[in-house]
């Protein structure tokens, strides 16, 4: 694998949409996207980089997942664009999205170790809704993250690097695609380090796009490797997920709408809460959060890297790390509302 072609490529790529001014964000039109913003002029270029990537450098017998990571990368691009506004429409057209690639692709859910939920997924269109549920979570949750510099890119490169260690640390273990998940993981680290200075975005197309790659590549990669606990899959995907199902429920009891966007996501919340101690420099503010909150994941990522077959323990690591969630939720935003 040429390494320094996917470079050039970034570099090009960067560079030629950079000249043309064409690419930068625009978010006047939402509160949410404009959240934390450092940078005049970033370059939205995450989804249309790595589409290039996966049309060049996967294998054409996965021509499903190429076509369905176009379509799910040009309905957020409409989106950053403020061409398809209307949330509802979004996750309508996202759920056909997720059912073409779920049914032609023969993507599953078989096990979850309950013999009840189990049974279940054995009927045929259970398993296609709650498989297409899960990516559709998994999707919206992600992009939820992608307020600061380096947060959604480096969760998903801590996830990739995840796969590739248990691949080459652990017997038995089919790490499938293994050509294109190296291709992706050096792709995601080029674009991180952009990313972290704030001079590249993954907009919702690119957040769309990285979710359900690592959404569809988690489920085979669980369906080739029978041994492998689903509940470490779950544990690598809590974060995005969690937050996602969290803001959903914050909205229903506070009797908000649903689809409309907020700024009280756990991120946003402790960028004003570090920014009101006024401890970090205004400019390395945005990247200094998102290392932060990934440094705060780091532990569940070595718990489940090292207990790949415990499901006990990877179950009890997850719902520490949402009580975790929802103790610095709730100490923050008490702490924000008594500052006001």
């Amino acid at each position: 694998m040429n390494y320094l072609g996917l470079l050039s490529i970034f570099l090009i790529i960067f560079f030629f949409f950079k000249k043309i001014n064409y690419l930068n964000e625009n978010t006047n039109y939402s509160t949410h996207k404009n959240f934390g913003k450092s940078n005049k002029s970033p370059i939205v270029l995450g989804g249309i980089f790595l589409s290039i990537i996966i049309v060049i450098f996967f294998s054409n017998d996965l021509i499903i997942l190429k076509i369905s990571l176009l379509l799910v990368y040009l309905l957020g691009f409409l989106s950053d664009k403020n061409i398809l506004p209307n949330p509802k429409i979004r996750i309508l057209l996202q759920i056909f999205i997720l059912l073409f690639l779920t049914i032609f692709s023969q993507l599953k859910i078989i096990n979850l170790e309950n013999y009840y939920l189990n049974i279940m997924l054995e009927n045929e269109l259970f398993n296609i809704f709650f498989t297409v549920f899960c990516l559709a979570i998994l999707i919206n949750g992600s992009n939820f993250l992608d307020g600061l510099n380096g947060l959604l890119s480096g969760y998903y490169l801590l996830i990739i690097l995840s796969i590739i260690y248990v691949g080459n640390n652990y017997n038995n273990i089919n790490l499938i695609f293994e050509n294109e998940l190296k291709i992706l993981c050096f792709s995601l680290l080029i674009f991180y380090i952009f990313n972290i200075f704030g001079k590249v975005y993954l907009g919702d197309g690119g957040s769309y796009l990285i979710a359900t790659l690592i959404g569809y590549y988690l489920i085979k990669f669980s369906l080739s490797n029978s041994d492998v606990s689903p509940y470490y899959i779950a544990a690598l995907l809590w974060y995005p997920a969690f937050e996602n199902l969290f803001s959903l429920a914050r909205r229903l009891l506070r009797k908000n709408k649903i689809s409309s966007p907020d700024n009280e996501h756990l991120h946003q919340l402790i960028f004003l809460f570090i920014k009101s101690k006024n401890i970090i420099n205004k400019n390395s503010l945005n990247s200094c959060t998102s290392m932060i909150i990934l440094i705060i994941n780091i532990p569940i990522f070595i718990v489940a890297n090292s207990m790949i077959n415990y499901s006990l323990v990877l179950m009890i690591s997850i719902i520490l790390s949402m009580l975790m969630y929802l103790l610095i939720y709730n100490f923050i935003s008490k702490n924000l509302k008594i500052n006001k």
